[in-house]
């Protein structure tokens, strides 16, 4: 069979951008925790997304709800060339434009069941990212449009074991919706769409010494998800005309470990965190496809190597409570690219380290609060030189994302 059959079947059918989609990690269903960079997270106690981030630290609420959203906005550009994979030649080359925009909402709440317990819930968006390139640009036969978005509803439960330390977990369904798009061969054209629920927990534990010093510590497992969906597109007569069957893929949102603390110093606030997640467990990608089978024989496409890493964010942050009214915020964070190397960096998600700074505020006003927060983040410029099919990506990459977010809580 012609190799550009083969490119072809593996374009339509690739879930690669999809999981590496997961990459981007997000933690912006806080606002008030956007503001100062994600320090102090779970434990800070000043809004009630602590069934998020570490479920001990309802313990420092009373009953209450919070809805939110962000918005948030990437634009890259890409600058470079796709070869032969075989002989090294340029096939095309120039520049491509990359953009992003996301709204990503939230909504907690919980309730005071008793001195020593809360009881709680929230819905909240803790994957997603989608990556768009212009129709026309050089290396639309690696990329064009992607997407994927996991949204949690969870319950969650707090106890407060001593005066000094607080226990929570908390239990999730996840919904996983993907689709991907692509036109590589004209006249080729394909539309996936797949989604799935799995469930997952999490617990935590938050040590207060006293009452302006907390530090916790909590642990979120990993999902796995068996995405699957229907496959449609079109093949250049010569090779058979239009084709329609299932493709599907394993797809593993990872575990992280959080640990946070905040200290009040009279009207200021300080704030830390640290975050891992293990990235390292995607390292491979299996796909099937009954399209596939119905050239080769065999749903199995060949494997692609991803290689990921595991990787840190670390942050800190400060609060200024100005009056009884008025807190102001700022912070600032490094969140580590899980990307090795160039040969693994794709054009679905061109990955890498950056540097996230912060600012927000929140006005109070007897029982309600509205917070509002940006973020602006700092891509380190990166080089792909990734093979998919018979031709490399041969392509660097300068990225700015933006993110600015409202919420409104009432306190019962």
């Amino acid at each position: 069979m012609h190799k550009k059959l083969l490119l072809t079947l593996l374009m339509t059918c690739s879930f690669s951008s999809l999981a590496m989609a997961g990459g981007y990690q997000l933690q912006e269903y806080s606002i008030v925790n956007l503001g100062r960079a994600f320090g102090g997270a779970g434990v800070a106690g000043d809004d009630y997304s602590a069934v998020a981030f570490n479920p001990a630290g309802m313990m420092l609420k009373d009953t209450g709800v919070q809805v939110g959203g962000a918005y948030a906005g990437i634009r890259a550009h890409a600058k470079g060339n796709v070869r032969d994979a075989n002989s090294g030649e340029i096939i095309d080359g120039g520049k491509g434009n990359l953009k992003t925009d996301a709204f990503l909402p939230n909504l907690f709440g919980q309730i005071k069941a008793g001195e020593k317990l809360r009881i709680g819930g929230g819905v909240f968006v803790p994957f997603g990212l989608g990556t768009y390139y212009n129709k026309n640009w050089y290396g639309k036969k690696h990329a064009l449009d992607s997407e994927i978005t996991a949204i949690d509803a969870a319950l969650a439960v707090a106890y407060q074991l001593t005066k000094t330390v607080s226990i929570g977990a908390s239990a999730f369904m996840e919904y996983a919706d993907a689709r991907l798009t692509s036109t590589t061969v004209a006249p080729l054209k394909s539309d996936l769409n797949a989604d799935g629920w799995k469930p997952g927990y999490s617990f935590g534990i938050m040590y207060q010494p006293q009452k302006e010093t907390r530090l916790g510590i909590s642990y979120r497992s990993k999902v796995h998800h068996d995405i699957k969906g229907p496959h449609y597109f079109n093949l250049p007569a010569e090779y058979g005309g239009k084709r329609t069957g299932d493709c599907g893929t394993s797809l593993t949102f990872p575990e992280h470990v959080l640990i946070s603390g905040y200290q009040e110093i009279g009207k200021f606030g300080l704030s830390a965190v640290a975050r891992w997640t293990r990235w390292s467990q995607f390292n491979k990608l299996n796909i099937h496809s009954d399209a596939y089978a119905q050239v080769y024989g065999t749903r199995n496409m060949p494997e692609v190597d991803e290689n990921w890493r595991n990787v840190w964010t670390l942050g800190t942050g400060v609060d200024y409570h100005y009056n009884t009214n008025w807190t102001y915020r700022a912070g600032v964070a490094f969140d580590q690219g899980a990307v090795k190397t160039r040969v693994n960096r794709t054009a679905r998600v061109p990955d890498s380290n950056r540097w996230q700074t912060s600012v927000g505020v929140s006005y109070t006003k007897n029982n309600w609060q509205i917070d509002a927060a940006y973020m602006h983040l700092f891509w380190k410029a990166s080089n792909s030189y990734n093979k998919l099919g018979t031709t490399t990506l041969d392509a660097k990459y300068r990225v700015r994302m933006d993110i600015v977010g409202v919420g409104l809580q009432y306190h019962f």
